[in-house]
């Protein structure tokens, strides 16, 4: 962005987040309702394509609206994308870690077979699958198979590719079955209490390369 003063600046930000109408009566045009969207709908001169991964769009939209990287107006952007995310997941995917059928549900999608009748193995079905959160959003609302990854390497390896897929670990918006996978994602559990120096720094690696494979920001 470039402006020449403060108040240039918030103005030309209140102006990019107005959405315009097509059809020239000073009502916005159709858009579809989910938090993503709506979240993008905000950014005039921006077009969301749904078909594109979350990531994708947002460094569009940066580019479009001219947010450079010391422009004032990005972390508050980028804040409410990440919102949008969080609240993107609730949408598809259910708040209540305690419902047997959002669990069943993610089993569908990460394409566990068959699906488990109990919530318990359900659950550890689903922290035993290799994907990364941001994937497992678009890929609800593109119709496209989620990735797996046979092992946490490849998934860490993947998610700190450019651009990174980082999921917000903390936000206000986090429903408990989010909570619960994320829970799980940055603080794993390998198996029975162990003793030794080693076996503790080998706990301390693993769960640092679970927390970049989680693409947890």
């Amino acid at each position: 962005m470039s402006s020449g003063s403060e108040g240039g600046r918030r103005e030309g930000a209140n102006a990019r987040r107005t959405p315009t109408s097509s059809t020239g009566t000073g009502t916005p045009p159709p858009v579809d309702d989910t938090p993503l969207a709506v979240f993008f709908a905000q950014f005039a001169s921006f077009s969301f394509n749904a078909n594109q991964s979350s990531n994708k769009n947002f460094d569009r939209l940066v580019r479009v609206i001219r947010c450079g990287p010391q422009d004032p107006d990005r972390r508050e952007v980028r804040e409410g994308f990440k919102d949008a995310l969080v609240q993107e997941f609730n949408a598809r995917f259910g708040i209540d870690g305690n419902d047997i059928s959002n669990w069943q549900n993610l089993c569908r999608v990460l394409r566990i077979d068959p699906v488990p009748d109990s919530i318990e193995e359900c659950r550890q079905r689903v922290w035993d699958t290799h994907v990364n959160l941001v994937d497992l959003v678009d890929s609800a609302r593109t119709g496209k198979p989620v990735k797996l990854f046979a092992s946490l390497g490849e998934l860490t390896a993947y998610t700190l590719r450019k651009p990174k897929k980082f999921f917000p670990k903390e936000n206000a918006y986090q429903g408990g079955l989010l909570k619960e996978l994320l829970r799980e994602i940055i603080n794993p559990y390998f198996g029975k209490r162990r003793n030794g120096s080693a076996k503790r720094k080998e706990r301390k690696r693993k769960q640092k390369a679970a927390r970049a494979a989680a693409g947890c920001d």
